[in-house]
Protein backbone atom coordinates (compact mmCIF):
# COMPACT_ATOMS: atom_id res chain seq x y z
CA UNK A 1 0.00 0.00 0.00
CA UNK A 2 2.68 2.41 0.71
CA UNK A 3 4.71 1.49 -1.85
CA UNK A 4 2.13 2.46 -4.30
CA UNK A 5 2.18 5.96 -2.82
CA UNK A 6 5.34 6.21 -3.18
CA UNK A 7 5.37 5.46 -7.11
CA UNK A 8 2.29 8.20 -7.05
CA UNK A 9 5.04 10.64 -5.55
CA UNK A 10 6.13 13.81 -7.82
CA UNK A 11 9.72 13.33 -9.08
CA UNK A 12 12.02 16.61 -10.53
CA UNK A 13 14.84 15.96 -11.88
CA UNK A 14 17.25 19.21 -12.69
CA UNK A 15 20.65 18.08 -14.79
CA UNK A 16 21.87 20.29 -17.92
CA UNK A 17 22.64 17.20 -19.62
CA UNK A 18 20.05 15.69 -21.50
CA UNK A 19 21.60 11.98 -21.39
CA UNK A 20 21.87 12.11 -17.49
CA UNK A 21 18.09 12.68 -17.76
CA UNK A 22 17.41 9.82 -20.09
CA UNK A 23 19.09 7.29 -17.96
CA UNK A 24 17.07 8.65 -15.01
CA UNK A 25 13.46 9.02 -16.27
CA UNK A 26 14.21 5.77 -17.80
CA UNK A 27 15.22 3.67 -15.27
CA UNK A 28 12.39 5.60 -12.72
CA UNK A 29 9.54 4.74 -15.05
CA UNK A 30 11.67 0.86 -14.90
CA UNK A 31 11.03 1.04 -11.33
CA UNK A 32 6.73 2.71 -11.62
CA UNK A 33 7.14 6.25 -11.04
CA UNK A 34 4.46 7.68 -12.90
CA UNK A 35 4.89 11.13 -12.04
CA UNK A 36 8.45 12.51 -13.35
CA UNK A 37 9.03 16.01 -14.87
CA UNK A 38 12.64 17.35 -15.95
CA UNK A 39 14.35 20.03 -16.96
CA UNK A 40 17.88 22.01 -18.10
CA UNK A 41 17.58 24.95 -16.84
CA UNK A 42 17.44 25.72 -13.14
CA UNK A 43 15.80 28.58 -13.76
CA UNK A 44 13.10 26.44 -14.06
CA UNK A 45 12.89 25.03 -10.53
CA UNK A 46 10.90 27.75 -8.69
CA UNK A 47 8.15 28.23 -11.11
CA UNK A 48 7.69 24.02 -11.41
CA UNK A 49 7.81 24.36 -7.20
CA UNK A 50 4.16 26.10 -7.82
CA UNK A 51 3.17 24.48 -11.19
CA UNK A 52 4.15 20.45 -10.89
CA UNK A 53 4.91 20.48 -6.93
CA UNK A 54 7.81 17.89 -6.61
CA UNK A 55 8.29 15.81 -3.75
CA UNK A 56 11.65 14.94 -4.04
CA UNK A 57 14.42 16.84 -6.63
CA UNK A 58 17.45 14.94 -8.05
CA UNK A 59 19.44 18.12 -8.29
CA UNK A 60 23.11 18.61 -10.39
CA UNK A 61 25.38 21.43 -8.86
CA UNK A 62 27.72 22.11 -11.91
CA UNK A 63 24.59 23.61 -14.64
CA UNK A 64 24.81 27.57 -16.55
CA UNK A 65 22.92 30.27 -15.31
CA UNK A 66 22.57 29.18 -11.66
CA UNK A 67 24.63 26.17 -9.28
CA UNK A 68 22.75 23.70 -7.52
CA UNK A 69 24.06 25.54 -4.28
CA UNK A 70 21.80 28.44 -5.72
CA UNK A 71 18.87 26.57 -6.73
CA UNK A 72 18.73 25.22 -2.74
CA UNK A 73 19.30 28.60 -1.50
CA UNK A 74 16.39 29.78 -3.70
CA UNK A 75 14.38 26.74 -2.48
CA UNK A 76 14.75 27.61 1.51
CA UNK A 77 13.30 31.50 0.94
CA UNK A 78 10.11 29.88 -1.10
CA UNK A 79 9.41 26.81 0.67
CA UNK A 80 7.14 27.68 3.91
CA UNK A 81 8.29 26.56 6.94
CA UNK A 82 8.25 22.52 8.49
CA UNK A 83 8.21 21.49 4.37
CA UNK A 84 10.33 18.83 3.82
CA UNK A 85 11.08 18.40 0.08
CA UNK A 86 13.89 15.99 0.29
CA UNK A 87 16.90 16.94 -2.49
CA UNK A 88 19.32 14.52 -3.93
CA UNK A 89 22.87 16.27 -4.86
CA UNK A 90 23.81 14.69 -8.53
CA UNK A 91 27.69 15.42 -8.78
CA UNK A 92 31.03 14.41 -10.03
CA UNK A 93 32.60 16.35 -7.13
CA UNK A 94 33.65 13.49 -4.86
CA UNK A 95 35.67 16.47 -2.49
CA UNK A 96 35.08 17.06 1.32
CA UNK A 97 34.42 20.93 0.24
CA UNK A 98 31.79 19.88 -1.76
CA UNK A 99 29.57 17.32 0.53
CA UNK A 100 29.89 20.11 3.46
CA UNK A 101 28.33 23.02 0.86
CA UNK A 102 25.49 20.96 -0.62
CA UNK A 103 24.71 19.63 3.56
CA UNK A 104 25.07 22.96 4.51
CA UNK A 105 22.71 24.25 1.54
CA UNK A 106 20.29 21.58 2.11
CA UNK A 107 20.94 18.51 0.41
CA UNK A 108 19.31 15.31 2.06
CA UNK A 109 21.79 12.67 0.16
CA UNK A 110 24.60 12.07 -2.51
CA UNK A 111 24.69 10.25 -5.96
CA UNK A 112 28.18 10.42 -7.28
CA UNK A 113 28.48 10.04 -11.08
CA UNK A 114 28.39 8.04 -12.79
CA UNK A 115 25.97 6.63 -10.39
CA UNK A 116 24.86 2.97 -9.28
CA UNK A 117 21.12 2.87 -10.38
CA UNK A 118 20.39 0.44 -7.88
CA UNK A 119 21.46 2.89 -5.82
CA UNK A 120 19.37 5.26 -6.74
CA UNK A 121 16.11 3.61 -6.57
CA UNK A 122 17.14 2.79 -3.10
CA UNK A 123 18.03 6.22 -2.01
CA UNK A 124 15.28 7.58 -3.50
CA UNK A 125 12.76 4.94 -2.12
CA UNK A 126 14.12 5.78 1.41
CA UNK A 127 13.61 9.94 0.95
CA UNK A 128 10.24 9.39 -0.46
CA UNK A 129 9.14 7.10 2.65
CA UNK A 130 10.58 9.56 4.76
CA UNK A 131 8.80 12.48 2.99
CA UNK A 132 5.94 10.25 3.58
CA UNK A 133 6.14 9.81 6.83
CA UNK A 134 7.13 13.47 7.58
CA UNK A 135 3.75 14.00 5.43
CA UNK A 136 1.50 11.80 7.51
CA UNK A 137 3.06 13.33 10.68
CA UNK A 138 2.28 16.53 9.63
CA UNK A 139 -1.00 15.72 8.66
CA UNK A 140 -1.27 14.11 12.16
CA UNK A 141 0.04 17.20 13.92
CA UNK A 142 -3.08 19.51 11.73
CA UNK A 143 -5.32 16.81 13.46
CA UNK A 144 -4.96 16.94 16.21
CA UNK A 145 -4.45 20.98 16.56
CA UNK A 146 -7.91 20.85 14.77
CA UNK A 147 -8.81 18.67 17.56
CA UNK A 148 -7.27 21.22 20.09
CA UNK A 149 -8.48 23.75 18.45
CA UNK A 150 -12.20 22.44 18.63
CA UNK A 151 -11.41 21.17 22.25
CA UNK A 152 -10.42 24.77 23.45
CA UNK A 153 -13.59 26.25 21.59
CA UNK A 154 -15.83 24.05 23.60
CA UNK A 155 -14.33 24.56 26.90
CA UNK A 156 -14.20 28.51 26.40
CA UNK A 157 -17.61 28.19 25.12
CA UNK A 158 -18.27 26.07 28.40
CA UNK A 159 -16.64 28.78 30.13
CA UNK A 160 -18.93 31.29 28.91
CA UNK A 161 -21.65 29.11 29.72
CA UNK A 162 -20.73 28.88 33.08
CA UNK A 163 -19.96 32.27 33.74
CA UNK A 164 -23.34 33.26 32.07
CA UNK A 165 -24.85 29.93 34.23
CA UNK A 166 -23.00 31.85 37.47
CA UNK A 167 -24.20 35.12 36.61
CA UNK A 168 -27.58 33.57 36.52
CA UNK A 169 -27.71 31.84 39.70
CA UNK A 170 -26.26 35.10 41.49
CA UNK A 171 -29.20 36.87 39.91
CA UNK A 172 -31.67 34.71 40.80
CA UNK A 173 -29.97 34.94 44.61
CA UNK A 174 -30.13 38.32 44.42
CA UNK A 175 -33.87 38.13 42.95
CA UNK A 176 -34.92 36.06 45.86
CA UNK A 177 -33.29 37.87 48.36
CA UNK A 178 -35.09 41.08 46.59
CA UNK A 179 -38.31 38.38 46.93
CA UNK A 180 -37.60 37.47 50.56
CA UNK A 181 -37.07 41.49 51.09
CA UNK A 182 -39.79 42.84 49.60
CA UNK A 183 -42.87 40.16 50.59
CA UNK A 184 -41.40 40.46 54.35
CA UNK A 185 -41.80 44.79 54.02
CA UNK A 186 -45.05 44.62 51.87
CA UNK A 187 -46.93 42.08 54.20
CA UNK A 188 -46.06 43.09 57.54
CA UNK A 189 -46.07 46.71 57.12
CA UNK A 190 -49.70 46.42 56.14
CA UNK A 191 -50.24 43.83 59.00
CA UNK A 192 -48.59 45.79 61.57
CA UNK A 193 -51.22 48.84 60.34
CA UNK A 194 -54.17 46.38 60.64
CA UNK A 195 -52.95 44.13 63.94
CA UNK A 196 -52.14 47.92 65.54
CA UNK A 197 -55.58 49.48 64.48
CA UNK A 198 -57.17 47.01 65.08
CA UNK A 199 -56.32 46.92 69.25
CA UNK A 200 -56.70 50.63 68.99
CA UNK A 201 -60.22 50.76 67.74
CA UNK A 202 -61.14 48.30 71.02
CA UNK A 203 -60.42 51.31 73.04
CA UNK A 204 -63.62 52.43 74.91
CA UNK A 205 -62.59 56.31 74.57
CA UNK A 206 -61.76 56.71 71.28
CA UNK A 207 -64.21 59.68 70.34
CA UNK A 208 -66.33 58.83 66.88
CA UNK A 209 -63.91 60.80 65.06
CA UNK A 210 -61.24 59.02 65.73
CA UNK A 211 -62.83 55.50 65.40
CA UNK A 212 -63.43 56.68 61.76
CA UNK A 213 -59.88 57.84 61.24
CA UNK A 214 -58.26 54.45 62.51
CA UNK A 215 -60.68 52.60 60.52
CA UNK A 216 -60.23 54.12 57.34
CA UNK A 217 -56.15 53.74 58.10
CA UNK A 218 -57.38 50.10 58.66
CA UNK A 219 -59.19 49.41 55.62
CA UNK A 220 -56.41 51.02 53.95
CA UNK A 221 -53.82 48.90 55.69
CA UNK A 222 -56.07 45.73 54.55
CA UNK A 223 -56.31 47.09 50.59
CA UNK A 224 -52.42 47.20 50.79
CA UNK A 225 -51.92 43.70 51.56
CA UNK A 226 -54.42 42.26 49.25
CA UNK A 227 -52.97 43.86 46.35
CA UNK A 228 -49.58 42.96 47.31
CA UNK A 229 -50.83 39.42 47.68
CA UNK A 230 -52.73 39.58 44.38
CA UNK A 231 -49.46 41.11 42.62
CA UNK A 232 -47.51 38.08 44.44
CA UNK A 233 -50.05 35.47 42.87
CA UNK A 234 -50.42 37.23 39.60
CA UNK A 235 -46.39 36.89 38.66
CA UNK A 236 -45.97 33.80 39.53
CA UNK A 237 -48.57 32.52 37.49
CA UNK A 238 -46.75 34.24 34.66
CA UNK A 239 -43.75 32.86 36.12
CA UNK A 240 -44.64 29.54 35.98
CA UNK A 241 -46.13 29.83 32.98
CA UNK A 242 -49.97 28.61 34.52
CA UNK A 243 -51.93 31.74 33.52
CA UNK A 244 -54.88 31.04 31.52
CA UNK A 245 -56.38 33.11 28.63
CA UNK A 246 -60.36 33.18 28.74
CA UNK A 247 -61.78 35.61 25.90
CA UNK A 248 -64.89 37.17 25.42
CA UNK A 249 -66.52 40.99 24.22
CA UNK A 250 -66.03 43.94 26.57
CA UNK A 251 -66.81 47.37 26.17
CA UNK A 252 -63.98 49.44 26.12
CA UNK A 253 -65.31 52.57 27.89
CA UNK A 254 -67.22 50.79 30.11
CA UNK A 255 -64.03 48.84 31.45
CA UNK A 256 -61.63 51.64 31.26
CA UNK A 257 -63.94 53.98 33.09
CA UNK A 258 -64.49 51.34 35.96
CA UNK A 259 -60.76 50.92 36.15
CA UNK A 260 -60.27 54.45 36.62
CA UNK A 261 -63.09 54.98 39.12
CA UNK A 262 -61.19 52.98 41.49
CA UNK A 263 -58.45 55.97 41.70
CA UNK A 264 -61.00 58.99 41.51
CA UNK A 265 -60.63 58.98 45.29
CA UNK A 266 -56.88 58.24 45.85
CA UNK A 267 -56.22 60.88 43.18
CA UNK A 268 -58.33 63.49 45.05
CA UNK A 269 -56.39 62.86 48.19
CA UNK A 270 -53.02 63.88 46.50
CA UNK A 271 -54.67 66.63 44.07
CA UNK A 272 -53.87 65.10 40.95
CA UNK A 273 -56.80 65.14 38.53
CA UNK A 274 -57.39 62.15 36.26
CA UNK A 275 -59.57 61.67 32.94
CA UNK A 276 -60.13 59.74 29.73
CA UNK A 277 -60.16 60.61 26.94
CA UNK A 278 -61.99 57.75 24.30
CA UNK A 279 -61.15 58.14 20.48
CA UNK A 280 -63.48 55.51 19.79
CA UNK A 281 -67.71 55.82 19.09
CA UNK A 282 -69.62 53.54 21.11
CA UNK A 283 -70.30 50.63 18.59
CA UNK A 284 -66.74 50.13 18.04
CA UNK A 285 -65.70 50.49 21.46
CA UNK A 286 -65.54 46.81 21.76
CA UNK A 287 -62.48 44.71 22.20
CA UNK A 288 -62.04 40.68 22.19
CA UNK A 289 -59.79 39.86 25.01
CA UNK A 290 -59.45 38.63 28.34
CA UNK A 291 -61.89 41.07 30.57
CA UNK A 292 -59.88 40.17 33.82
CA UNK A 293 -56.55 40.63 32.19
CA UNK A 294 -56.91 43.71 30.26
CA UNK A 295 -58.40 45.06 33.72
CA UNK A 296 -55.15 44.33 36.16
CA UNK A 297 -53.43 45.81 33.33
CA UNK A 298 -54.72 48.97 32.85
CA UNK A 299 -54.98 48.77 36.66
CA UNK A 300 -50.99 48.39 37.33
CA UNK A 301 -51.02 51.62 34.78
CA UNK A 302 -53.00 53.45 36.26
CA UNK A 303 -51.73 52.89 39.85
CA UNK A 304 -48.08 52.84 38.96
CA UNK A 305 -49.10 56.70 37.20
CA UNK A 306 -50.99 57.44 40.58
CA UNK A 307 -47.63 56.69 42.82
CA UNK A 308 -45.47 58.50 41.02
CA UNK A 309 -47.21 61.50 40.18
CA UNK A 310 -47.39 64.66 42.71
CA UNK A 311 -48.47 67.12 41.10
CA UNK A 312 -50.79 67.53 37.75
CA UNK A 313 -52.50 64.93 35.76
CA UNK A 314 -52.91 61.68 34.96
CA UNK A 315 -54.94 60.90 31.70
CA UNK A 316 -55.80 57.66 30.45
CA UNK A 317 -57.02 57.18 26.26
CA UNK A 318 -57.10 54.39 23.77
CA UNK A 319 -57.45 54.57 19.67
CA UNK A 320 -57.66 52.63 16.92
CA UNK A 321 -54.09 51.79 14.67
CA UNK A 322 -54.02 50.07 11.98
CA UNK A 323 -55.69 46.48 12.83
CA UNK A 324 -54.57 47.24 16.82
CA UNK A 325 -56.53 49.16 19.58
CA UNK A 326 -53.38 51.24 21.46
CA UNK A 327 -54.29 52.11 25.12
CA UNK A 328 -52.30 55.12 26.85
CA UNK A 329 -51.54 56.01 30.60
CA UNK A 330 -50.21 59.47 30.63
CA UNK A 331 -48.93 61.42 33.98
CA UNK A 332 -46.94 64.30 34.90
CA UNK A 333 -45.12 62.64 37.17
CA UNK A 334 -41.31 61.87 38.31
CA UNK A 335 -40.46 60.35 34.85
CA UNK A 336 -37.49 57.85 34.10
CA UNK A 337 -33.99 58.21 32.70
CA UNK A 338 -33.30 56.66 29.30
CA UNK A 339 -30.59 54.58 30.60
CA UNK A 340 -33.34 53.27 33.12
CA UNK A 341 -35.85 52.83 31.01
CA UNK A 342 -34.85 49.37 29.61
CA UNK A 343 -34.80 47.45 32.60
CA UNK A 344 -38.23 49.42 34.60
CA UNK A 345 -40.19 45.99 33.63
CA UNK A 346 -38.21 43.65 35.52
CA UNK A 347 -39.63 42.88 38.95
CA UNK A 348 -39.19 44.89 42.22
CA UNK A 349 -37.75 47.54 40.19
CA UNK A 350 -38.02 51.43 41.32
CA UNK A 351 -35.54 53.87 39.14
CA UNK A 352 -33.89 54.78 42.49
CA UNK A 353 -32.46 51.10 42.74
CA UNK A 354 -32.62 51.18 47.25
CA UNK A 355 -33.42 48.31 49.11
CA UNK A 356 -35.23 50.56 51.47
CA UNK A 357 -37.18 52.30 48.52
CA UNK A 358 -39.15 55.83 48.75
CA UNK A 359 -42.52 54.83 47.01
CA UNK A 360 -44.33 51.25 49.09
CA UNK A 361 -45.19 48.51 46.76
CA UNK A 362 -44.15 45.52 45.61
CA UNK A 363 -41.88 46.53 42.43
CA UNK A 364 -44.22 44.16 40.04
CA UNK A 365 -46.52 45.96 39.03
CA UNK A 366 -44.79 47.13 35.34
CA UNK A 367 -43.15 43.35 35.56
CA UNK A 368 -46.99 42.15 35.77
CA UNK A 369 -48.45 44.48 33.12
CA UNK A 370 -45.70 43.21 30.67
CA UNK A 371 -46.30 39.96 31.34
CA UNK A 372 -50.12 39.96 31.10
CA UNK A 373 -49.75 42.21 27.69
CA UNK A 374 -47.72 39.66 25.92
CA UNK A 375 -50.36 36.68 27.44
CA UNK A 376 -53.02 38.76 24.94
CA UNK A 377 -50.22 39.30 21.90
CA UNK A 378 -49.64 42.26 22.23
CA UNK A 379 -46.93 44.99 23.28
CA UNK A 380 -46.01 47.36 25.78
CA UNK A 381 -43.78 50.66 25.74
CA UNK A 382 -43.01 53.95 27.10
CA UNK A 383 -42.07 57.39 26.65
CA UNK A 384 -40.41 59.33 29.25
CA UNK A 385 -38.34 62.16 30.58
CA UNK A 386 -36.98 62.22 33.57
CA UNK A 387 -38.89 65.22 35.85
CA UNK A 388 -41.43 65.61 33.35
CA UNK A 389 -43.65 62.50 33.54
CA UNK A 390 -44.00 59.61 31.35
CA UNK A 391 -46.26 57.70 29.12
CA UNK A 392 -46.97 53.76 28.74
CA UNK A 393 -48.64 52.47 26.33
CA UNK A 394 -49.73 48.79 25.36
CA UNK A 395 -51.64 47.51 22.36
CA UNK A 396 -53.87 44.46 21.97
CA UNK A 397 -55.35 42.89 18.72
CA UNK A 398 -58.74 44.76 17.47
CA UNK A 399 -60.70 41.69 17.53
CA UNK A 400 -64.53 41.97 18.02
CA UNK A 401 -66.82 39.06 18.77
CA UNK A 402 -70.13 38.34 16.79
CA UNK A 403 -72.89 40.75 17.40
CA UNK A 404 -74.64 40.12 20.30
CA UNK A 405 -78.50 39.69 20.58
CA UNK A 406 -80.76 41.49 21.95
CA UNK A 407 -81.26 40.47 25.58
CA UNK A 408 -84.44 40.89 27.48
CA UNK A 409 -85.03 43.51 29.71
CA UNK A 410 -83.92 42.16 33.48
CA UNK A 411 -86.61 42.41 36.31
CA UNK A 412 -84.69 42.43 39.62
CA UNK A 413 -86.74 39.62 41.95
CA UNK A 414 -88.22 41.27 44.91
CA UNK A 415 -86.86 41.69 47.93
CA UNK A 416 -87.58 38.72 50.46
CA UNK A 417 -88.87 39.50 54.56
CA UNK A 418 -87.40 36.60 55.84
CA UNK A 419 -84.31 34.17 54.54
CA UNK A 420 -82.78 31.30 55.29
CA UNK A 421 -78.55 31.26 54.85
CA UNK A 422 -76.67 28.41 54.69
CA UNK A 423 -73.20 29.21 55.40
CA UNK A 424 -70.43 26.52 54.17
CA UNK A 425 -67.08 27.42 55.55
CA UNK A 426 -64.32 25.89 57.52
CA UNK A 427 -62.76 28.51 59.18
CA UNK A 428 -63.86 29.59 62.37
CA UNK A 429 -63.08 33.14 61.85
CA UNK A 430 -64.24 33.54 58.55
CA UNK A 431 -67.82 32.29 59.01
CA UNK A 432 -68.47 34.26 62.17
CA UNK A 433 -67.41 37.11 59.83
CA UNK A 434 -70.12 36.15 57.59
CA UNK A 435 -72.49 35.55 60.05
CA UNK A 436 -71.90 38.64 61.94
CA UNK A 437 -72.87 40.78 58.54
CA UNK A 438 -75.95 38.64 57.83
CA UNK A 439 -77.24 38.08 61.50
CA UNK A 440 -80.72 40.14 62.07
CA UNK A 441 -84.36 39.25 63.20
CA UNK A 442 -85.34 38.60 59.32
CA UNK A 443 -82.42 36.32 58.58
CA UNK A 444 -81.60 32.55 59.81
CA UNK A 445 -78.07 31.19 59.33
CA UNK A 446 -77.00 27.20 59.28
CA UNK A 447 -73.34 26.65 59.57
CA UNK A 448 -71.87 23.44 57.70
CA UNK A 449 -68.26 22.95 58.00
CA UNK A 450 -67.76 21.14 55.30
CA UNK A 451 -68.81 19.92 51.69
CA UNK A 452 -70.58 16.63 53.21
CA UNK A 453 -72.66 18.67 56.03
CA UNK A 454 -73.84 21.35 53.32
CA UNK A 455 -75.41 18.63 50.77
CA UNK A 456 -76.62 16.85 53.84
CA UNK A 457 -78.31 20.52 55.15
CA UNK A 458 -79.53 21.28 51.70
CA UNK A 459 -81.46 18.52 51.41
CA UNK A 460 -82.76 18.44 54.63
CA UNK A 461 -84.32 22.15 54.64
CA UNK A 462 -85.47 23.04 51.70
CA UNK A 463 -86.16 26.28 52.89
CA UNK A 464 -82.34 27.09 52.35
CA UNK A 465 -82.32 29.85 49.97
CA UNK A 466 -79.00 30.52 49.16
CA UNK A 467 -75.49 29.33 49.84
CA UNK A 468 -72.44 30.92 50.40
CA UNK A 469 -69.68 28.18 49.54
CA UNK A 470 -66.10 27.89 50.55
CA UNK A 471 -64.06 26.37 47.62
CA UNK A 472 -61.20 25.08 49.81
CA UNK A 473 -62.72 22.41 52.64
CA UNK A 474 -61.34 18.65 53.76
CA UNK A 475 -63.41 15.40 53.19
CA UNK A 476 -65.33 16.98 50.21
CA UNK A 477 -64.73 20.74 48.37
CA UNK A 478 -66.82 23.29 47.07
CA UNK A 479 -66.77 22.41 43.88
CA UNK A 480 -67.83 18.77 44.33
CA UNK A 481 -70.20 19.96 47.20
CA UNK A 482 -71.79 22.48 44.79
CA UNK A 483 -72.29 19.72 41.82
CA UNK A 484 -74.24 17.36 44.31
CA UNK A 485 -76.75 20.26 45.65
CA UNK A 486 -77.40 21.34 41.80
CA UNK A 487 -78.30 17.63 41.01
CA UNK A 488 -81.02 17.76 43.17
CA UNK A 489 -81.80 21.67 43.39
CA UNK A 490 -80.76 23.50 40.30
CA UNK A 491 -81.98 26.47 41.06
CA UNK A 492 -80.52 27.10 44.39
CA UNK A 493 -78.09 29.62 44.40
CA UNK A 494 -74.96 29.15 45.27
CA UNK A 495 -72.00 32.02 45.44
CA UNK A 496 -68.69 31.02 45.96
CA UNK A 497 -66.94 32.63 48.85
CA UNK A 498 -63.05 31.85 48.07
CA UNK A 499 -59.31 32.48 48.85
CA UNK A 500 -58.63 31.37 45.09
CA UNK A 501 -58.57 34.19 42.96
CA UNK A 502 -57.33 32.61 39.79
CA UNK A 503 -59.07 32.91 36.58
CA UNK A 504 -59.11 29.04 35.99
CA UNK A 505 -60.51 28.41 39.76
CA UNK A 506 -63.24 31.13 38.70
CA UNK A 507 -63.93 29.02 35.54
CA UNK A 508 -64.38 25.99 37.70
CA UNK A 509 -66.20 26.93 40.31
CA UNK A 510 -69.37 28.24 37.51
CA UNK A 511 -68.68 25.25 35.78
CA UNK A 512 -69.48 23.05 38.64
CA UNK A 513 -72.70 25.26 38.81
CA UNK A 514 -71.70 28.59 41.43
CA UNK A 515 -74.16 31.32 40.22
CA UNK A 516 -71.42 33.73 41.52
CA UNK A 517 -67.91 34.11 42.24
CA UNK A 518 -66.46 36.17 45.09
CA UNK A 519 -62.42 36.44 46.71
CA UNK A 520 -61.63 36.86 49.63
CA UNK A 521 -61.39 39.78 51.64
CA UNK A 522 -64.91 40.11 50.85
CA UNK A 523 -66.08 44.01 51.65
CA UNK A 524 -69.82 44.05 53.24
CA UNK A 525 -70.94 46.61 50.58
CA UNK A 526 -70.32 44.02 47.68
CA UNK A 527 -71.69 41.28 49.37
CA UNK A 528 -74.89 43.32 49.82
CA UNK A 529 -75.39 44.25 46.67
CA UNK A 530 -74.83 40.78 45.29
CA UNK A 531 -77.39 38.88 47.64
CA UNK A 532 -79.71 41.38 46.94
CA UNK A 533 -79.06 40.54 43.29
CA UNK A 534 -80.61 37.26 44.45
CA UNK A 535 -83.66 38.55 46.00
CA UNK A 536 -82.42 38.81 49.57
CA UNK A 537 -82.50 41.94 52.05
CA UNK A 538 -79.89 41.24 55.30
CA UNK A 539 -79.74 45.41 55.94
CA UNK A 540 -79.40 45.47 59.57
CA UNK A 541 -81.32 47.84 60.90
CA UNK A 542 -79.27 51.03 62.04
Amino acid sequence: MIDSTLKEANILIVDDQEANIDVLEGFLEMQGYVNIRSTTDPRNVVPLLTSFGPDLILLDLSMPYMSGFEVMEQLKTKLPANTFLPVIVLTADITKESKQRSLAGGANDFLIKPFDLIEVGLRIRNLLYTSYLHQQLQLQNQILEEKVKERTQALEQQNVELIIAKEKAEASDRLKSTFISNISHEIRTPLNGIMGFGQILTDNNLSTEEKEQYSQMLNSSSLRLVNTITNFMDISLLRSGNQKVYKKEINIKGRVSEIVSRFIESCQEKKLEISITPSLPDPEAKLYTDSELFSKILYQLIDNAVKFTHVGTITVGYQIYKNEVHFFVSDTGIGISLENQVQIFDSFIQEDGQITRRYEGSGLGLSIAQGLVNLLEGKIWLKSEKGKGSTFYFSLPYQKSAPETAQPFAVSPPLKERQTILITEDDEINFYYFKTLLTHDRVEILHAEDGIEAVELCKENPEIELVLMDLKMVDMDGFEATRRIKSFRPELPIIAITAYSETEDKRKALLAGCDEFLTKPVKKEFLIKKLEEFGLSYHKPL
